[in-house]
């Protein structure tokens, strides 16, 4: 078996990584060499303390803020837990190889040819200072050595799930998502990792509709098993290195989807204070996990699910507070990176990765081989230090003739320059399958400034536009349907008409954009398509679930009622 090796003209890095080597890259487009996964051979370049005058240079280095970190997605436990406890252990390996970054010393610019903090990692630190005099170390190197021997191979490493936790399949038992069982499971899941942890609910998490009448009761059950005070979180793991969690808190309550992923306003208010209270001109960096993403972050979308249905985005079906995420990531650089899953999707996609101002918006997949889309099955890993976060996936589904998990480095982020360096390639993975859903850009060619009269035709619905009505409502053309976008982010919010409603049919934008209007030119019928209530023109397909399921106990109650009367009609006859 062979995998996949990712090298550039000057190779800074490069160690194992269960049976693969793993290098991080000073371009942006890397070269790929095909490599048998059983070499022997191991480039190891001048990455090693080997020594004094070494030692001396690294006197200074630390690990106040060095952290390695596993992102879980969608957990979904399932009966057979054989593929999740793979997973977990392929991540604990992945650990294992993946050494520290250690913190270079405040002033120095780390650019120049002198500079090892690129070559250096903190396993060959520690063990060449292993074998030096105590009296001989810094306080940096003594701590070094304290906390791996306090905290073992794994130090300053932690895990965050991003929530789902239960049973996808709903059999109305113990085990389905949102019940207490499902809650038991998944801590003793996570609690095998040996790891400080933290975790979000996720839109799944609070469905346990047998056994709660409330989402107040089912939220209580949650975060009485995790031993928590409150459903968000904020937890140091450097000098200023700050992660932030929030969760969704209600099912039941919701509007419209009960999967819509919704944060209430005492926690938005919670998190902006904790933002402001972390700033950047202090020199932190603060990552955010959500189980869904916020509006505005650029990632892949699956339009005939998520967006039709109102659940794509973090408060997607409330306008007062759905932009107000992006507005502070938007007015906080120390916001380095926001995680979230809800999709289901792989990270082999371009866009399973954003860039929106300093912020890197990720997508975490799922483990379970029935949570999954597209057949993938990986978890994130994020290594960091005070100068940089590198994007690891773990691939469970890519194994070597050892049953290792295949290791792969995606991107580099430098937080001095805000820049971030992408080494995924994705021309071999056919995206056409998992098409996303569109998100309008300005000089994208296809915004129509004034639209007057027929904006698609029947021949045409199959291209893409978009414009802008007369109250400033956005509208566009995609995949034969008409969809609405946000108006500040441009973010897809639902579809307004199907692509079995729009058949055949013409779409015209009229009265100074202040009508649209269908026609068909077989039969000139006529349909002008009106907002809603509230001024937006998307339609709310997806109704709250309970009130769905107590409409069908209803309708099953009132059929067997019949069935009986029917029964018991037929025996006096």
């Amino acid at each position: 078996m062979t995998a996949v090796i990712f090298l550039s003209t000057f190779i800074l890095h490069a160690f194992p990584v269960s049976g693969f080597f793993v290098t991080t890259t000073t371009t942006t487009t890397p070269t790929f060499i095909k490599s048998s996964s059983s070499s022997s051979s191991v480039i190891r370049g001048a990455t090693q303390c080997d020594n004094d005058y070494e030692v001396e240079t690294f006197s200074e280095y630390s690990i106040k803020d060095s952290f390695n970190l596993i992102v879980l997605g969608d957990l979904h436990l399932e009966d057979d837990m054989t593929h999740h406890n793979q997973a977990r252990g392929d991540c604990i390996n992945a650990l294992r190889n993946l050494s520290l970054l250690p913190c270079p010393p405040n002033g120095t610019n780390g650019d120049s040819d002198d500079d090892k903090e690129k070559q250096m990692n903190v396993d060959d630190m520690i063990s060449h200072l292993e074998r030096k005099v105590a009296g001989d170390l810094s306080e940096n190197q003594l701590e070094m050595l304290f906390e791996r021997k306090k905290q073992g191979p794994l130090m300053n490493s932690y895990l965050v799930s991003l929530g789902d936790l239960g049973r996808k399949d709903i059999r109305h038992e113990p085990g389905d998502a949102g019940t207490t069982k499902s809650f038991t499971d998944a801590r003793e899941f996570l609690n095998g990792f040996d790891l400080p942890y933290d975790v979000v609910t996720g839109n799944h998490d609070l469905e346990g509709l047998d056994e709660f009448k409330t989402d107040e009761e089912n939220l209580n059950a949650f975060l009485e098993c995790f031993e928590k005070d409150t459903p968000y979180f904020s937890k140091q793991i450097g000098e200023k290195t700050l992660l932030v969690g929030l969760s969704t808190v209600r099912f039941r309550d919701a509007p419209y989807s009960s999967h819509e992923c919704h944060v209430d306003d005492a926690q938005l208010e919670w998190f902006q204070n904790i933002v402001k209270l972390h700033p950047d001109e202090d020199d932190w960096r603060i990552l955010v996990f959500s189980h869904a993403p916020i509006m505005g972050s650029q990632l892949r979308v699956l339009q005939n699910v998520h967006v039709t249905n109102g659940c794509a985005w973090l408060n997607h079906c409330s306008p007062d507070s759905r932009r107000t995420f992006f507005e502070v990531v938007k007015e906080s650089p120390q916001i380095k990176m926001w995680c979230s899953g809800h999709f289901h999707l792989s990270h082999d996609f371009e866009d399973s990765l954003s860039r929106v101002n300093q912020c890197t918006f990720m997508q975490v997949g799922v483990i379970g081989p029935r949570s999954t889309r597209d057949h993938t099955r990986q978890t994130r890993i994020v290594r960091g230090n005070s100068r940089s976060l590198e994007i690891y996936t773990v691939n469970h589904h890519k194994r070597d003739e050892n049953d290792n998990a295949e290791l792969r480095l995606d991107a580099t982020m430098d937080l001095r320059e805000g820049t971030i360096e992408y080494v995924l390639d994705n021309e071999d993975y056919d995206q056409a399958n998992w098409f996303s859903a569109h998100i309008p850009e300005e000089e994208d060619g296809c915004y129509l400034p004034t639209p007057d009269g027929k904006v698609a035709c029947c021949e045409s619905l199959d291209k893409v536009c978009w414009w802008h009505m007369n109250d400033g409502k956005v509208l566009g053309v995609h995949e034969n349907q008409i969809v609405e976008y946000d108006e500040k982010t441009l973010s897809p919010l639902g579809i307004v008409v199907t692509k079995k409603e729009l058949k055949n049919r013409e779409v015209l934008v009229v009265d100074n954009s202040k009508a649209l209007v269908l026609i068909d030119p077989m039969t000139e019928d006529m349909e002008v398509v009106h907002p809603n209530e509230d001024g937006s023109y998307w339609r709310k397909y997806q109704r709250n679930k309970q009130i769905r399921q107590e409409e069908k106990a209803r309708e099953a109650a009132a059929k067997l009622w019949l069935e009986r009367k029917q029964v018991s009609e037929d025996i006096q006859k």
